[in-house]
């Protein structure tokens, strides 16, 4: 039982070195550009280990983006995710190849039988709760008015950080962070004193 329990934990880990790999390459050159074999050459493994792993390039640049939201994704105080909102916005259409992976990724998973589809749901549902809940944490401290939907708000912040990222990658470009902190003020009732990080 030991010796499976370490021949998992030793898969774990190189899928886990595949996902670092398949991001670092995703970030230099674009998700286009990168191929299965250079993925390969990096990790220092074989193709046909890798496709043990990964069953194809999609499922492998699922990994990618799973990877950049555990480095990435931290735990917040209390108003910490809506404060963060606007500057997470800004930063993110600057990762030019990434922003252009998860767009086209997340479109590509409205097919149910796509392997970004259960990545984005969940996604999408744990961004909604954190929102919410911390809506709800700014309510009882009294920065936000209790006549606020907290899950409704939450949807729609979810909503327009979409949309202006996607305005933001068409272009012309824009000032995506000062937008967004509007977008926040208006919707939650913050007074213009609310400390966006």
């Amino acid at each position: 039982m030991a010796g499976k329990r370490g021949s998992y934990a030793k898969s774990e880990l190189r899928k886990q070195a595949i996902g670092e790999a398949a991001l670092e390459l995703v970030m230099e050159r674009g998700h286009r550009a990168v191929t299965m074999a250079e993925i390969a050459d990096r990790v220092g493994v074989s193709e046909p280990l890798l496709f043990y792993h990964f069953p194809s390039k999609e499922a492998l640049l699922v990994a990618a983006l799973r990877q950049f939201d555990a480095e990435n994704i931290r735990p917040l105080g209390v108003g910490g995710a809506i404060a963060d909102m606007p500057s997470r916005a800004a930063a993110g259409v600057r990762r030019e190849h990434l922003v252009h992976l998860q767009a086209e990724m997340s479109g590509a998973a409205f097919d149910a039988g796509h392997p970004a589809r259960e990545y984005f749901r969940d996604r999408w549902e744990r961004s909604f709760q954190v929102v919410a809940e911390d809506i709800e944490m700014l309510q009882r401290d009294g920065v936000v008015p209790g006549a606020v939907d907290a899950r409704r708000a939450a949807r729609a912040l979810l909503a327009a950080w979409e949309g202006l990222q996607v305005q933001w990658m068409h272009g012309p470009e824009f000032d995506i962070r000062t937008e967004f902190a509007t977008v926040i003020r208006a919707l939650l009732g913050l007074d213009e004193g609310f400390p966006f990080t």
